[in-house]
């Protein structure tokens, strides 16, 4: 049965799409694709081939179809079954089959006027929407074979206090670089040591960085951070911007030109400061069981524990490990008692660490307890341990080092911040997950107008649609008359100002909301 709409508003057109027994490109596996792989997948981004069309997509069929079957692709390392976050890039079963029996029936090209237009990225591959400053060291080629640690100096010249809204780090050496970190420094004293070294940057044997404020940490496979749109870090004017680069070993020879591409809050009104840091570190008292140590051919498991002096808003959480990490989950128990969960690793990847950015602001009370569990494998079943045969290994900064750290973002709470929406995949109004076989598909975002909702066959069909800003003020919002079956919602946007909006499908009880940028 064909979804119709009946008497709708120009917001909305609807069409059919493929078969779901017979899978074709348009534009059953291009929404699929384009939505979920070419973030990574397109010039400039951080997977090893394109998948930006049909071709793309054939000439590499099988092996994305292994990616997909084995869930090594796309990377999502958090459990969704945990927790939700913003964004969250999780195939669902029935996406999964759709690709694979795609490839398996010969890549069938499907309807041509239904075909998405693929994504348009910034150049040099930002996933950025708006970029304000561009933070670039100056190229520097790699001394040593070991570990080596590099600090950069980099004016910035603003001639007023700016407010970093979101951060994207971009690695010139991805299979190098171990983490790059960015900090200002308002005294200077950076600055004359970088301009003591010969070299680009500058080392321990020149002087210790000093840094005024702590403002973001990256570690592989890191993606970028976006605040709510009055929120920022402020960076005052003649500070310096100072980066600092671990670069793993073996990179000796090689030259790194990472950049890091900074966008601001614009608005008239004032911006609410953001904290970061590592809540969770691996020392005591936080360390509740240390020291970090991990004895050759062992297994072992050790515990954070941190009580929240005020209440705050936090936006996301980072959990960080090395090649012997296992697994790392977080929870918080609010007084009173309830436990709210954070974030669940199962299987640590050291290549995917990930800032995982609630759906909605989660605001923790003071006297909140920070909890965590994290497990390491220091034996020959652990396919990442960089010794053979395994050896003992200890805290410390290296790659072949551990360390057990969680990454934080927050904000002191101001009365309402639960209610500031981040994004949402998924979610119904009582709490639980609509199932994912039944949960639409939106594409192109971002848009310069029109994006297409799709729903699998035989899924709830929505009655309601509503558009609310950034802010949660609602836009417009339209009555859905619809069957079920196969359909193509086409939303058109291209009338509102450019910026990010919220697109909230409801059926009953239940409800499904997507971030959509506008640009």
């Amino acid at each position: 049965m064909q979804w119709r709409t009946g008497a709708l508003p120009p917001l909305l057109f609807a069409g059919v799409i493929g078969n779901a027994q017979d899978p074709v490109w348009s534009p059953d596996v291009a929404n699929i694709i384009y939505t979920r792989c070419t973030s990574c997948h397109h010039d400039g981004g951080i997977g090893p081939f394109p998948l930006m069309s049909y071709s793309d997509v054939v000439d590499n069929g099988n092996v994305v179809a292994q990616a997909v079957t084995s869930r090594h692709m796309p990377p999502w390392p958090a459990d969704p079954a945990y927790r939700h976050f913003a964004g969250e890039n999780v195939l669902t079963q029935a996406e999964i089959d759709a690709v694979v029996d795609w490839v398996a029936f010969g890549a069938p090209f499907g309807d041509p006027l239904l075909e998405p237009d693929p994504p348009v990225f910034a150049p040099g591959g930002s996933l950025l929407d708006t970029i304000h400053h561009v933070v670039a060291i100056e190229p520097y080629t790699l001394q040593y074979s070991s570990d080596e640690y590099r600090w950069f100096a980099i004016p910035t010249n603003f001639p007023d206090t700016v407010y970093v809204n979101g951060i994207e780090v971009m690695p010139g050496l991805d299979a190098i670089v171990h983490h790059a970190d960015i900090s200002y420094d308002a005294t200077g004293a950076s600055a004359a040591l970088d301009a003591q070294d010969p070299l680009p940057g500058f080392n321990s044997s020149t002087g210790s960085p000093t840094y005024s404020y702590y403002m973001n940490a990256w570690q592989p496979g890191g993606n970028p951070l976006r605040y709510p749109p009055d929120w920022g870090i402020p960076i005052p004017p003649g500070a310096d911007l100072v980066i600092e680069i671990h670069y793993g070993p073996g990179g000796a020879g090689l030259t790194d030109s990472t950049v890091m591409n900074l966008r601001f809050a614009t608005g008239s009104g004032p911006v609410r400061p953001v904290h970061v840091g590592w809540t969770l570190n691996d020392s005591p008292p936080v360390l509740i069981d240390g020291p970090l140590e991990i004895p050759a051919n062992t297994v072992r498991t050790f515990h954070q524990v941190r009580t929240l002096p005020n209440d705050r808003s936090y936006l996301s959480i980072c959990p960080h490990m090395h090649r012997l990490g296992k697994s790392y989950k977080v929870w918080a128990v609010i007084p009173g008692g309830d436990t709210i969960p954070l974030v669940d690793i199962p299987q640590w990847n050291f290549h995917w660490q990930m800032y995982y950015t609630f759906q909605h602001v989660q605001v923790l009370p003071a006297g909140t307890v920070l909890m965590s569990e994290g497990v390491y494998d220091n034996t020959i079943f652990n396919p990442d341990n960089p010794n053979n045969p395994p050896q003992n290994v200890y805290r410390g900064p290296t790659t072949e080092d551990e360390m057990f750290l969680c990454y934080f973002i927050w904000a002191d709470h101001r009365p309402g911040d639960e209610h500031i929406l981040m994004d949402s995949t998924l979610l119904v109004g009582t709490g639980d997950r609509m199932a994912a076989p039944s949960g639409p598909t939106v594409f192109p975002n971002p848009t310069s107008g029109m994006v297409h909702i799709t729903f699998p066959t035989g899924s709830p069909a929505p009655t309601g649609l509503r558009v609310m800003d950034a802010c949660g003020r609602l836009v417009r919002s339209t009555t859905l008359r619809t069957g079920s079956g196969e359909l193509v919602l086409r939303v058109d946007l291209g009338d509102l100002p450019p910026g990010l909006y919220v697109l909230e499908l409801s059926r009953e009880r239940q409800r499904w909301l997507e971030r959509v940028v506008r640009w």
